[in-house]
């Protein structure tokens, strides 16, 4: 049970007259978090600064800059468009209240307000915008499973496609020899599709982990990306005992594995090689997995896990990529309740020492 105190909501009072705002502030500081205001330009600027800003109560009658012109600019702001306004004014001619809607308001109170009314506005609007909260975080998830759907499983897809290709193109490939890769990628496609499918679930109640073989789980990963390194003539050197880790198989296999042994790749020259390890540290399995690759600039390392700043670099064969891969990775290793590190050298910068690590550090099933 999450025993954290649930946070109060933030409400900007905006007023000019001191002797509104302590009666505002008197009505609210009890349930709300409140920050102040007395021209216009200073409300601009703590709305802009304070992220978790959930409600504006805006008077019309200011000098310098009116409350019209501060609703018009809060609404032209992409930080600031969507949280709710409600004006406070003693101007109450139907052409004054028709214009503060045209302009984003939410709301209109006229001045003297009655408390009791005030209050149910207030809690009203922070109602609306918890639930505007509530289902952008929603659709974030949503996007993030159509993401998942989309790169791991075109993965597999591709590996289908590249081995059909090689058997058509009668190169001495038989459909014996690719068989295992294909039936691999067959089975995990899959095992996918019903993962993501218990994703919405698992967001609720938590992803269904059981002990799993780290020597099982990387060597079905290295057995779907098998044709890549081939292509790349990428060699794997695996010094990885058998450890049983707490996991999901599926996820483990595709969307962490899978997913930084295809960065891997990409980012290594041909001819070039990984390295994957893993041991028992401070009581939990450690598994490293580096490349002697290009590596990474900070500027790239900073946002990796990022899914709203995805970014995807072409590889050193011009291979290309749609950037989510190591936030999926990252959920993941973190429903697992790990932890994931990167370091990354340059190649431009560290000639003879380049390339990147990931350290995992995943829980021992006991």
């Amino acid at each position: 049970m999450n025993s954290a105190t649930p946070r109060r909501p933030c409400v900007l009072i905006v007023d000019d007259t001191p002797a509104n705002i302590q009666i505002l502030v008197g009505l609210l500081q009890a349930d709300h978090e409140l920050k102040v205001a007395t021209r216009g330009e200073q409300a601009l600027k703590i709305a802009e600064q304070t992220p978790q800003l959930d409600l504006i109560l805006l008077d019309v009658m200011m000098p310098e800059m009116d409350g019209y012109e501060v609703c018009q600019r809060l609404r032209a702001a992409e930080a600031t468009r969507d949280i709710p306004i409600i004006f406070l004014t003693a101007k109450s001619e139907v052409d004054d209240i028709v214009r503060g809607f045209d302009l984003g308001a939410n709301d209109y109170v006229v001045k003297p307000f009655r408390a009791p009314e005030l209050l149910a506005r207030v809690r009203t609007h922070l109602l609306v915008r918890t639930q505007q909260r509530e289902i952008a975080e929603k659709n974030l998830e949503l996007r993030e499973i159509l993401q998942i759907v989309s790169h791991d499983v075109a993965n597999h897809l591709g590996v289908m496609s590249m081995n059909l290709e090689l058997i058509a193109m009668g190169s001495g490939i038989t459909f014996e020899k690719v068989q295992p890769r294909m039936a691999a990628a067959v089975r995990n496609g899959i095992a996918l599709t019903t993962l993501v499918r218990d994703l919405r679930r698992a967001e609720e109640k938590g992803l269904m982990l059981q002990t799993v073989s780290l020597t099982a789980a990387l060597d079905e990963a290295l057995l779907l990306a098998e044709g890549r390194l081939q292509d790349k003539k990428v060699t794997v050197n695996k010094q990885v005992p058998d450890l049983k880790v707490i996991a999901e198989p599926v996820a483990l296999t595709n969307s962490v594995f899978g997913n930084i042994l295809s960065n891997a790749i990409k980012f290594s020259h041909p001819g070039g090689s990984i390295d994957i390890s893993a041991a028992v540290e401070n009581g939990q399995a450690c598994i490293r997995l580096r490349d002697q690759g290009i590596g990474m600039p900070p500027a790239v390392l900073a946002k990796l896990f990022d899914v709203s700043k995805s970014h995807s670099r072409k590889g050193t064969s011009g291979e290309s990529g749609t950037g989510f891969g190591m936030p999926v990775m990252k959920k993941f290793v973190t429903m697992f309740g790990g932890t994931v590190e990167v370091t990354a050298r340059e190649s431009t910068t560290h000639p003879d020492d380049h390339g990147t690590e990931f350290a995992l550090r995943l829980k021992l099933a006991p």
